[in-house]
């Protein structure tokens, strides 16, 4: 399990590096990772539908995600003919990435995605990291309100809100004009870090201060985004 973790990281880590994928077919999984996979299938074996509902409205990936199952979700990816069962939008909205429970469902959910869409793995991973669910939630804000101080760490990096946050920062420590520009930046990306209830992701870390780890996003709040 654990070589099959880091196989998973560091494929991920390459993909990350490399944008724009070369390979225009889909790429063939390397003989470790797919030992692992295939393991991971015999322990799931029979056929999956990953379309079919549980009594709780979610499909087999959703309910590994929320688990932390990477090994279920392997073998999901080694099984599936297409990527779509990584895309969609379950209960209340959330994606994957809503309710995966650890980083390691994390990069597993994340190497799917670059395994069916090499070409366009950042596209889909850009439009799930920022995709709102019913309550208006980013997948890092549904995180930090299940108290995952990790997987806030895991998504915050894939987020429009974090590139804002970084730019807003920058400009506002060059000082003069420029720092006067960020200030009214500033209030747009508030807008952006609330809920539908008008909560901001800040506030939603410092509600959760008492749980383990988070006072570390608080720290990333007040030393990044104190306006927040």
């Amino acid at each position: 399990m654990k070589n099959f973790l880091f196989i998973l990281a560091a494929c991920l880590m390459v993909s990350l590096v490399n944008a724009a994928p070369a390979a225009q077919s889909r790429p063939q999984l390397n003989k470790k990772l797919q030992a692992a996979v295939q393991a991971a299938a015999q322990r799931h074996q029979g056929a999956v539908d990953l379309d079919k509902e549980d009594d709780f409205g979610n499909t087999p990936v959703f309910a590994a995600a929320q688990k932390g199952d990477a090994t279920a979700i392997a073998s999901y990816i080694k099984s599936a003919k297409s990527g779509n069962f990584l895309l969609k939008t379950g209960k209340n909205g959330n994606n994957v990435f809503h309710v995966a429970r650890n980083k390691d469902s994390f990069l597993a959910l994340a190497y799917g995605i670059r395994h069916f869409y090499p070409r366009e793995y950042q596209k889909h991973l850009h439009l799930l990291m920022n995709q709102r669910n019913a309550a208006g939630e980013l997948p890092v804000q549904t995180q930090i309100n299940y108290g995952r101080a990790d997987m806030f760490f895991a998504e915050i990096p894939y987020t429009d809100l974090y590139k804002s946050i970084m730019n807003i920062k920058s400009k506002l420590s060059a000082g003069g004009i420029v720092a006067d520009v960020a200030q009214t930046e500033a209030a747009e990306v508030v807008k952006m870090s609330k809920d539908n209830s008008g909560r901001t992701i800040a506030q939603a870390a410092r509600d959760n201060a008492s749980v383990p780890g988070m006072d570390k996003v608080v720290a990333f709040f007040n030393e990044n985004a104190s306006y927040l």
